[in-house]
C-alpha cells in the first residue's frame, strides 16, 4: 500500500507516520530524509520542525509529502526527490539527468581553487563531463574573471548544467558544448582541465547500492572493464589541449591511483600528486605539463 497522510495532520504526526512507513521499506536514515523533505516544503530550517510540531500541515504539503515519501520508498535518492542539493555552499537543481554532487567532488573543486599558480593570470578552464554543472559553476562563482567551458556528451545533461548556471546568474560566462571529451577544443588552448569522469569498473556496477544503480545515469559512472576507459583518452586529450604548464585535476576511483599516475607519467605530465578524501581513500589526482612540452 502506498503512503497516504490524512489531509489534516500535524508536523509531528507526519514525521512519525512517514518515518515508520520508510522504516518498513528498509530506507536508510528515514527520519532525517523526511525532516529534509518537510523543511524544504515548508521553507524552514530542519531544526525548526520541532518547534512547530503541533502545527497542522496544509493539504497541498500533505499531498506533496505523500508523493515524495512513496518515491523514497523505491530507493530513489533524496536529492532527486527533493529536486536540489547543496554543493560548495550553493544550491543546485538535481535530477536524473546527471550525477548527484558529492563531497568528494567538492574536494576536487577545492584543489583547483587552492592552486595559486593557476590564478595569476586569466585562465581558460574546461570542465569535462560537466553533469549538473556543479564544478564549473562553483569555480565561476569563486573566480569570476576566468574563461570557462562546460563539456558533456549528453544534450539533456548539458541542459541541466545551463539551468544551474542560469540559476546562479552566470550562464553567459560559461561556454556550453556538446561533444566527446575535449574534441571540440583546439590544441594548447587551456590552462586547466578538471573532470569527475566515469571510473566505476563495469564488473562492480551490479554491486552498487540500488539508489545509485537504479537512478543515477550509468553513462556518468561506468568506466569500462578497468574503470579507465574514459580516463585514459581524457588524459591523452588533455595533453594536447593544455598549454605548456597547464594543469589537470581529476576525481578518481579507489585503488586507481597507481594506474592513473602511470598514464599521467606516460603522457608527459609532471608534478603528479594524489589527495585523499575524508575517508582516507585517494580520490583526487593532479598533474602539470612541463613548460617546455613538445
Amino acid at each position: 500500500m502506498p503512503f497516504n497522510l490524512h489531509p489534516t495532520v500535524t508536523i509531528q504526526a507526519a514525521l512519525r507516520q512517514a518515518t515508520a512507513f520508510l522504516d518498513k521499506q528498509d530506507v536508510a536514515d528515514s527520519r532525517l530524509a523526511v525532516e529534509w523533505l518537510l523543511s524544504h516544503a515548508l521553507d524552514c530550517a530542519r531544526l525548526e520542525l520541532h518547534l512547530r510540531r503541533n502545527t497542522a500541515l496544509p493539504p497541498d504539503i500533505c499531498r506533496l509529502l505523500d508523493s515524495q515519501v512513496n518515491r523514497l520508498a523505491t530507493n530513489e535518492p533524496l536529492q532527486y526527490v527533493q529536486g536540489e542539493t547543496e554543493f560548495m555552499g550553493h544550491v543546485f537543481i538535481t535530477d536524473r539527468r546527471a550525477l548527484i554532487p558529492r563531497p568528494e567532488t567538492e574536494q576536487l573543486v577545492e584543489s583547483v581553487l587552492a592552486c595559486d599558480a593557476l590564478w595569476k593570470t586569466p585562465a581558460a578552464i574546461a570542465d569535462v563531463g560537466t553533469g549538473s554543472g556543479c564544478i564549473v559553476v562553483s569555480l565561476a562563482l569563486a573566480r569570476p574573471a576566468e574563461n570557462y567551458y562546460a563539456l558533456d556528451i549528453a544534450p539533456a545533461t548539458l541542459d541541466l548544467a545551463r539551468e544551474n548556471a542560469g540559476r546562479h546568474g552566470i550562464r553567459d560566462r560559461i561556454r556550453f558544448t556538446q561533444g566527446i571529451l575535449l574534441d571540440s577544443l583546439p590544441p594548447a588552448s587551456l590552462d586547466a582541465v578538471v573532470s569527475n569522469p566515469p571510473y566505476v569498473r563495469t564488473g562492480d556496477w551490479a554491486e552498487l547500492p540500488p539508489m545509485i544503480r537504479n537512478y543515477e545515469p550509468r553513462l556518468a559512472l561506468d568506466g569500462g572493464p578497468d574503470g579507465l576507459a574514459i580516463v585514459q583518452p581524457l588524459i591523452t586529450q588533455a595533453r594536447r589541449t593544455l598549454k605548456p604548464g597547464g594543469r589537470l585535476f581529476l576525481e578518481i576511483g579507489d585503488g586507481q591511483a597507481e594506474a592513473i599516475a602511470g598514464l599521467l607519467n606516460g603522457n608527459g605530465f609532471v608534478d603528479i600528486a594524489m589527495r585523499k578524501d575524508l575517508a582516507g581513500k585517494i580520490r583526487i589526482a593532479t598533474a602539470r605539463l612541463p613548460i617546455d612540452v613538445n
